[in-house]
């Protein structure tokens, strides 16, 4: 079986005024994006990044967050931002190496979204997750082993606790989502317990920079571009 671990970066806020801030929110993009590995190969990816945590002078249980990494909070308090870019980019090399991982991105620009569709569509934490089971589903159908489980954020089961309901929802009525691929419902785990996805956290940070910022954020993008096997901004 294969599973994706999957966060999000942005908000699903909206302007009043219908231009978004070039600062601050609401964020005009929203991106969720799936960290995607086969179970047999869990261990491997998981020592990979225990190391690298180790290497770094972290302890096993210490939580690498994106938004910690950026601004020298939490595990990476006291770090200067010289020690705390080359971790993001080791990070990221390692990862970037890794045959193993694949990720799937969809990107929603809300600039583009018609507001006077059904909340299905305008909502971004709910469209995103629909795209990202498509994706999933198509991956899956590819591959030998064609099931998977989708895994995400406690975080998420508090504030979205809809998005569990949605996807079994997906999975008996949607026409591009095949049941027999994708395992009912969603696994919610505490971020802080699990490397994988730690890992989609920066992940996503790093794809959502891509799409927000005006440089590309190349010199992090670039390190994990190979690993992408689709990624789309929605509505094109």
């Amino acid at each position: 079986m294969h599973l994706m671990y999957v966060d999000e970066s942005g908000d699903c806020g909206y302007p009043p005024s219908g231009d978004f801030p070039l600062t601050g929110g609401p964020t005009r993009f929203f991106v969720r994006a799936g960290v995607v590995l086969h179970g047999w190969k869990w261990m491997h990816i998981d020592k990979r990044i225990a190391d690298l945590k180790q290497s770094g002078g972290l302890t096993w249980d210490q939580e690498i967050k994106a938004t910690h990494l950026r601004a020298g909070k939490g595990a990476f308090s006291g770090w200067s931002p010289s020690d705390r870019r080359q971790f993001l980019f080791d990070l990221l090399d390692t990862i970037g190496r890794e045959i193993d991982v694949r990720l799937l991105v969809v990107a929603i620009d809300k600039s583009r979204i018609d507001r006077g569709q059904r909340e299905r569509f305008t909502n971004p934490a709910v469209r995103s997750l629909e795209l990202l089971l498509e994706r999933y589903n198509f991956f899956l159908r590819e591959q030998t082993d064609k099931s998977g489980i989708a895994i995400l954020d406690t975080v998420e089961s508090k504030s979205d606790e809809n998005l569990r309901y949605f996807q079994s929802y997906l999975l008996r009525f949607s026409d591009h989502l095949d049941p027999r691929r994708i395992v009912e419902g969603a696994l919610f785990m505490p971020s802080h317990a699990s490397n994988l996805l730690q890992l989609a956290d920066v992940c996503t940070n790093v794809l959502y920079r891509r799409y927000a910022r005006a440089d590309g954020n190349e010199e992090e993008y670039k390190r994990i571009v190979p690993l992408i096997c689709t990624g789309k901004v929605w509505p094109d």
